[in-house]
């Protein structure tokens, strides 16, 4: 991340788009805008931000299939995302997560502490990614408090990376994933070694990691689901 982050908003009220630029950008942000889902969705791919804040209803492309294009179809598929909203509604939260949103927050919430509060997690868990994010990494090793098991995987499945992930947690076995040229090829928690494996460490918050670019020969395969539909489905199970 730059020294001074950029923030896009997308937004098409312009007086919520106001108050958002003008709390950001005390602090210090470079803040950009868009009015629509299509031409965030473009600034995204030709800016880079370091965050993006989008409303859920747009015109020409909402936020939540502008946040799901971003997470499948773009070159920076780990940018933090946080939804606004003008309603509550448990089920359009829902929707967000399920999309890939980080975070949500409702508009008629919106007071400057929750917001640099929110913009400041993100970012600081953005500034993790990136330290692990390089493709010729070999190693790297954390705590899942501070980087989640989908968004680890991300990253594997990205750089398309071949070796072991063991994951270590009070209480279980320790649990492995093997992955290769980015696809999970085999998950072992006690006696599941297959997608019901992901699925139960997919929800986990607490926990340690460590990679490396070492693969046992001939791991059997027992995960036959495409790691790409693994991840999304790993974010429906988080939003339930």
């Amino acid at each position: 991340m730059s020294s001074t982050p950029t923030i896009l908003i997308v937004d098409d009220n312009p007086h919520i788009t106001k108050l958002l630029m003008m709390n950001l950008e005390k602090e210090g942000y470079h803040v950009i805008h868009a009015d629509n889902g299509e031409t965030g969705l473009e600034m995204v791919l030709e800016q880079k931000p370091d965050l993006v804040i989008a409303d859920v209803m747009m015109p020409k492309l909402d936020g939540i299939s502008m946040c799901q294009k971003i997470r499948t179809e773009s070159d920076t598929p780990m940018v933090p995302f946080m939804f606004l909203s003008g309603i509550e509604a448990e089920v359009t939260q829902k929707r967000g997560f399920r999309a890939g949103a980080d975070q949500y927050l409702v508009k008629s919430e919106i007071n400057k502490d929750i917001l640099l509060g929110k913009v400041q997690d993100l970012l600081k868990r953005k500034n993790r990614i990136d330290e692990i994010d390089a493709p010729k990494k070999a190693t790297f090793t954390g705590d899942l408090s501070e980087l989640s098991l989908i968004e680890i995987l991300q990253l594997l499945h990205i750089h398309k990376k071949t070796g072991t992930l063991g994951i270590r947690r009070p209480h279980y076995p320790e649990a492995k994933i093997f992955v290769d040229k980015g696809e999970i090829i085999r998950a072992e928690l006690g006696d599941d070694t297959d997608e019901r494996a992901m699925f139960t460490m997919s929800v986990w918050k607490r926990g340690t990691f460590d990679y490396t670019e070492a693969l046992e020969p001939n791991v059997p395969r027992s995960v036959k689901t495409p790691t790409s539909e693994i991840i999304l489905e790993s974010f429906r199970v988080q939003s339930t």
